[in-house]
């Protein structure tokens, strides 16, 4: 969470051309006017948070690489749960395109964020009851996803133990806003690693314009400094190969179950790996 200025249309337009975002715009605009087939949007990320649309569908497709039929995302801090709701749409695209199924759920307290005095939970920002959810509103709009309501803290980790290892975690989104929290939500990747794939997509929503010491990035270096040899990392040089150079790219990681028994299967296409003399 940046606190900033307001800034002029004038600066405002300067900034979206040298990033690119008008051209997003204008696609979106071919999109929504269905220009654009389903494929190429997604590939492109002119859909509504794209980066869930990423990590799902690039999920689905090491899924469908391992011979595996479903896979399970998960949204962990659900809110007002628009974001449950995009991936849930997301899901129905996904399946479409790759032929995997997505199973979606969405972990919450339902209470919004608990009190916390630590310097480690940015109580500079945020406060006890923030980004509470009406939860009856939200089942009503559900279709797919399911709620898994509770503390996180022990929740998640409950939850891997009853994943199947024909649907395992392909996907996480983070978005608890506190250290305390997403140190407790790790248990996902702390359980039996087939209940996940190899390398889980993940996408941290609180690391923007904060530090290493504090919230989830200090989640991360912890869980990285534990002795199951796991990691969450970002990978290198990941948002110049998407389209559009997308700042939400940058919030993109990936853990790695080093010890899954599928880590060294071959995935990459055969084309892929052929650099055939021109």
């Amino acid at each position: 969470m940046l606190l900033s200025p307001s800034v002029g249309s004038g600066h405002a337009f300067m900034y979206a051309a040298t990033k690119g975002q008008l051209t997003r715009a204008a696609f979106m605009a071919a999109g929504r006017a269905r220009v654009i087939s389903t494929a190429r949007r997604y590939e492109l990320g002119l859909v509504d948070r794209p980066h869930y649309a990423f990590g799902m569908l690039n999920a689905a497709r090491e899924a469908a690489a391992l011979g595996l039929a479903s896979i399970t995302a998960v949204e962990l801090g659900v809110a007002g749960g628009n974001g449950l709701l995009a991936m849930e749409r997301h899901a129905q695209s996904v399946q479409s395109l790759t032929g995997v199924d997505v199973r979606v759920v969405g972990f919450d307290s339902g209470a919004g964020l608990t009190a916390s005095a630590d310097y480690r939970d940015l109580p500079h920002l945020w406060a006890e009851g923030d980004f509470a959810m009406d939860e009856a509103a939200l089942r009503s709009r559900l279709t797919k996803a399911e709620l898994v309501m509770g503390d996180v803290r022990e929740t998640a980790g409950q939850f891997l133990t009853q994943v199947s290892q024909q649907s395992p975690l392909g996907f996480a989104a983070f978005d608890l806003d506190l250290w305390s929290s997403t140190v407790g939500a790790f248990d996902i990747f702390r359980g039996a690693a087939p209940a996940c794939l190899p390398r889980v997509w993940c996408y941290f929503d609180d690391i923007v314009a904060t530090v290493p010491d504090v919230g989830e990035l200090l989640a991360i270096e912890e869980f990285n400094s534990e002795d199951h040899g796991r990691r969450i990392r970002h990978p290198w040089m990941l948002r110049a190969n998407v389209p559009f150079q997308p700042p939400w790219a940058d919030q993109m990681f990936q853990a790695h179950l080093f010890d899954h028994p599928a880590y060294t299967q071959l995935i990459a296409p055969k084309d892929s790996r052929e650099l055939p003399l021109h």
